[in-house]
């Protein structure tokens, strides 16, 4: 799983889509959404890792930005994210071989000594896939923020495909073992999804003031650090949560890292696109939690 001797640059899928493609452009639009938030408190606990949302920057950035905006002035030389997989179906984890990263912002560079790494555990579920990176738009949005917050540390991007509560636990304790001082985790998921577009629709009465409510139940659960109960929340109410994979495997990382749950979740920011486009017929949930030790 080696990739020192080569080459290789993902380029950019959804620049110009999702978020601008010109460099200048990008940095106005991400500085006046960290202009809209009070200064960071220099004396708040570390920040260890945050849930983000990944919908196109219009839609989801001040809820992103509520989360990442802590991390001003503060040390992260690697940064590992997870999301999901919208485009590959697969079980498990695919690694990428890419060397850099390409942004309106520049290129960032791959820590491959954790690549390396997880070649060493011969896992079964985990795969070297480009194919689940190529496209994927949940872990390239997150990396202009990365950028604009943490300047150029090392990044490990992540595509997580099904997983059972089985292989949550035991990709857990592998995955546990690549945290290191410095290392920031980034978790990238989407709330409920909701309409015929998305085939949910467990209720058409009070829709958005239900989303908030749905969501944020949901959001105090992953806060709490409480897998199972987010487990069968998703059990219950069949919530359309794409990043829910990415997010459980998170929250065993942290079972592992932390059994004293030290490191506390609080939410740092939600929203809805149909607050913004007035139109709930068919709308998407953000949410931003950040975990602080």
């Amino acid at each position: 799983m080696a990739i020192r001797d080569q080459q290789k640059v993902r380029l950019s899928a959804v620049a110009g889509t999702f978020y601008e493609g010109d460099s200048l452009l990008l940095r106005r639009r991400l500085a006046e959404a960290e202009g809209k938030l009070p200064p960071p408190d220099p004396q708040a606990p570390a920040v260890r890792g945050v849930v983000l949302p990944h919908a196109g920057y219009l839609f989801s950035l001040p809820t992103a930005m509520a989360a990442m905006a802590p991390l001003r002035k503060r040390q992260v030389s690697r940064v590992i994210l997870l999301g999901p997989s919208h485009y590959i179906g697969f079980r498990g984890i695919a690694v990428p071989t890419f060397n850099r990263w390409r942004t309106p912002f520049g290129d960032l560079s791959t820590a491959v000594e954790l690549i390396g790494t997880m070649g060493e555990w011969n896992s079964p579920l985990v795969a070297v896939r480009d194919d689940a990176h190529i496209k994927e738009h949940s872990l390239e949005v997150q990396l202009p923020l990365v950028q604009y917050i943490c300047g150029q540390p090392e990044v490990l991007p992540l595509v997580v495909g099904s997983l059972s509560m089985q292989d949550v636990h035991s990709l857990a304790p592998l995955m546990a073992s690549l945290d290191a001082p410095g290392t920031l985790w980034i978790v990238s998921s989407d709330f409920t999804h909701y309409g015929s577009r998305f085939r949910y629709v467990p209720f058409t009465e009070n829709v958005l003031e239900r989303l908030r409510e749905q969501d944020h139940a949901a959001a105090e659960l992953i806060a709490n650090r409480d897998l199972p109960g987010f487990a069968a929340f998703l059990g219950r109410t069949g919530a359309t949560i794409c990043g829910m994979n990415p997010i459980a495997l998170f929250l065993g990382i942290l079972d592992v890292l932390d059994p004293a749950h030290e490191i506390k979740g609080r939410i740092a920011a939600e929203s809805n696109s149909g607050e913004l486009t007035g139109d709930c017929s068919n709308a998407v949930g953000y949410e931003s939690i950040c975990f602080t030790h």
